[in-house]
């Protein structure tokens, strides 16, 4: 799977796609979240911003380099906002949360491995080999 096949794919569950982020406002992030000791972007996630600043599928959030202003009364908030508001990486023990449902938080470490975590404890749950299947079981899961 390549970015252009997942966003095909949660476009077919009805997610709304942002416009894309710019190149300035990626690393922008990117170094702020080196700043508060947090894993820094993924390849993966950079390709996904380039097409689509933040994803919404019900309940399942991916997070992107900006706050995402929205029809309803709360915003997205940013990828940095989400991991600073969880205790920066103490809490995170070097991983960067990138997306949440209402059951997991779901995070990447500095080597690009993708991680389920648990909602409250924030403690991993499940590893990831394909970082496409973690941004769909956080997007699908988000939905049902």
């Amino acid at each position: 799977m390549n970015t252009n096949d997942f966003l095909s794919l949660v476009k077919t569950r009805t997610a709304t796609i942002f416009p894309p982020a710019s190149t300035r406002d990626i690393t922008l992030a990117n170094n702020a979240l080196q700043a508060h000791r947090c894993a820094m972007f993924p390849t993966v996630l950079i390709d996904l911003y380039k097409s689509a600043s933040a994803i919404n599928l019900g309940n399942g959030y991916i997070f992107g380099p900006l706050e995402i202003s929205r029809k309803t009364k709360f915003p997205i908030p940013s990828i940095v906002e989400i991991n600073i508001e969880l205790g920066g990486p103490n809490a995170l023990r070097g991983k960067t949360i990138f997306g949440r449902n209402d059951l997991f938080w779901f995070a990447f470490d500095a080597f690009g491995t993708f991680y389920m975590l648990d909602n409250l404890t924030l403690r991993v749950l499940r590893k990831y080999d394909d970082p496409y299947r973690a941004m769909s079981d956080c997007l699908i899961a988000g939905k049902f």
